[in-house]
C-alpha cells in the first residue's frame, strides 16, 4: 500500500462498515450472554419434562441470533454465509421437538455466542472505542477551550485543562497540538486494530454459523433424490403417452387391417387382401422403426459400441460440423455413458438451435477420478444457467442427480463451452 492509500484507508466506506460493526458488537454481546445463560438454565431444567418445549424455543430463538449474525456479516463484512438447512423432522409434536432439540446448526449457534461475550468486548474496544479516542484526541483543542477542567498541581499552580497524566498538565497550546497529532495517528491507524479481532470473526463465522460440509452432502442428496424421483415419474408418463398414441393405436389398426384382409381372403378376393397385407407389412416396418426411436430414448443402441462411436454417430447427425475427441483409459460405466450420451446429444441440439455457430467441438476425458464433458461451439454465446427459459438448467439438475456439476462459460459474442463434471466409479 501507498503512503496515500495508507492515510486514506480510515475514511474508506470498508472501514466505516467495520467500524460500526464493532460498535455493535458490545449491545450484542450483551444479548448473547442473555441468550446463552437462557439457555443453559432452560436446559438444566428440562431434566423435567414439563421445561422441554421451552427449550426447544429457546433454541429456535438462538437459531435466529445466528441468522442476525449471518445479515450483519454480509452487510457490513462482506462475508457470505449460507444458512445452514433445517435436520429432517418426524410427523407429529414429538418430530418437531426432535428436530428443534436435535438441531446442531442451533447449538453451534449457542458455542458461537459463548465465545462473542469476550470477543465482542474486544471488537468494540479496539474497533471503536480506539477510534473514538483518536476522534476525541483530534478535537482536544475545542474540548479544551469550551468545557475546561481545572485543577492545582502539587506546587500550588492552578491549571485549566482537558487532560492530565500522572501529573502533567495538557494546558498550553504546544501541548494541546502533541494531542491532535496522536488523535491523528490514532485515526490513521484505527482500520488495522479493527481488523485484527474481526479476523476471528471471519474464521468462526463459517465454521459455526454456516452449514457443515455434512449437511450440505444430506441435502444435496436429498434434493437430488427428489429430482431423480420425478425424473423417473416423467420418464415412465412419456414412455407410457407415447406406447398409448404412438404403437398402441398403431397396433390396432394394423389388426383391424388384419382383419379386413382376412375377411377379403374367406371371400375369394386376393388382389384386396394382398394388397391390405402389403400395407400391414409397411406398417409393421413402421411400428418397429417407432419401437426402436422409443428404446433408444432409454438406451441408445449406439452406446452398444462404446461411448466413442455413440458420440461420432451424433455428431455425424448435427446440424453444425462436430468434432469427437476420447481421451479415457477405460469404459466409464453404462449409467454414466449414458448421461455423457444424452448431455452431448442436447447440448449438440441446443447449439444447433441457438448458437449459430460454424463448428463445434465434443471431448471426453478423464481427470484424477473425474470424468469431464466439454462442448465448445464458436457461436454468439450469451448461454445462461439462470436464463429465463434455459433448459440448460434442466440438464444441470440431471447431471446433479449423478453427482456431478455443470458449468457454463458463454461470454456475449461467443465462445462458450459447456463443461459437465462427473465422477468416475472406481
Amino acid at each position: 500500500m501507498t503512503a496515500g492509500t495508507i492515510m486514506r484507508e480510515h475514511l474508506t466506506a470498508r472501514s466505516w462498515r467495520e467500524r460500526c460493526y464493532s460498535l455493535l458488537s458490545l449491545p450484542l454481546a450483551a444479548l448473547g450472554l442473555v441468550a446463552v445463560v437462557l439457555t443453559a438454565i432452560v436446559g438444566l431444567l428440562s431434566a423435567g419434562l414439563l421445561f422441554i418445549p421451552v427449550l426447544a424455543l429457546t433454541l429456535r430463538g438462538d437459531r435466529a441470533m445466528g441468522a442476525l449474525y449471518r445479515l450483519l456479516a454480509r452487510t457490513l463484512l462482506r462475508l457470505e454465509i449460507a444458512s445452514p438447512p433445517n435436520p429432517p423432522r418426524a410427523p407429529g409434536l414429538s418430530g418437531l421437538m426432535g428436530q428443534q432439540l436435535g438441531d446442531p446448526a442451533a447449538w453451534r449457534v449457542c458455542l458461537y455466542l459463548l465465545i462473542r461475550i469476550p470477543l465482542g468486548v474486544v471488537q468494540f474496544v479496539l474497533g471503536f472505542l480506539w477510534w473514538g479516542y483518536g476522534l476525541l484526541f483530534l478535537c482536544y483543542p475545542l474540548l479544551w477551550k469550551v468545557e475546561p477542567l481545572h485543577g492545582v498541581d502539587s506546587a500550588g499552580a492552578k491549571h485549566s485543562f482537558g487532560i492530565e497524566i500522572s501529573g502533567y498538565y495538557f494546558d498550553t497550546w504546544p501541548r494541546a497540538l502533541l494531542v491532535v497529532v496522536a488523535g491523528a495517528l490514532v485515526l490513521v491507524a484505527s482500520p488495522w486494530p479493527t481488523r485484527l479481532p474481526l479476523l476471528a470473526d471471519r474464521y468462526l463465522m463459517p465454521r459455526l454459523l454456516g452449514p457443515t460440509a455434512a449437511s450440505l452432502r444430506l441435502a444435496q442428496l436429498t434434493e437430488t433424490r427428489a429430482h431423480a424421483i420425478n425424473e423417473a415419474a416423467a420418464t415412465l408418463r412419456r414412455i407410457e403417452r407415447d406406447l398409448h398414441d404412438g404403437a398402441q393405436a398403431r397396433l390396432v389398426a394394423l389388426g383391424m387391417r388384419l382383419g379386413r384382409a382376412e375377411r377379403q381372403l374367406t371371400q375369394g378376393n386376393l388382389e384386396r387382401s394382398r394388397s391390405l397385407i402389403q400395407q400391414s407389412r409397411q406398417e409393421i416396418k413402421e411400428i418397429i422403426a417407432e419401437l426402436r426411436e422409443l428404446v433408444s430414448g432409454i438406451h441408445p443402441p449406439a452406446l452398444d459400441a462404446g461411448l466413442g462411436p455413440a458420440l461420432s454417430t451424433l455428431a455425424a447427425r448435427s446440424a453444425i460440423p462436430t468434432q469427437v475427441h476420447l481421451d479415457l483409459p477405460e469404459r466409464p460405466p453404462a449409467a454414466v455413458e449414458t448421461m455423457l450420451y444424452f448431455a452431448a446429444a442436447e447440448l449438440l441440439a441446443n447449439a444447433g438451435k441457438h448458437s449459430e455457430a460454424k463448428s463445434v467441438t465434443v471431448s471426453v476425458r478423464s481427470d484424477k477420478g473425474r470424468l469431464h464433458l466439454l462442448v465448445a461451439d464458436n457461436g454468439r454465446g450469451g448461454v445462461r444457467l439462470d436464463g429465463s427459459g434455459s433448459g440448460l438448467r434442466g440438464l444441470a439438475e440431471r447431471v446433479r442427480t449423478a453427482d456431478g456439476v455443470l458449468t457454463a462459460i458463454s461470454p456475449v459474442g461467443g465462445p462458450t463451452t459447456i463443461s459437465i463434471e462427473l465422477p468416475a466409479p472406481a
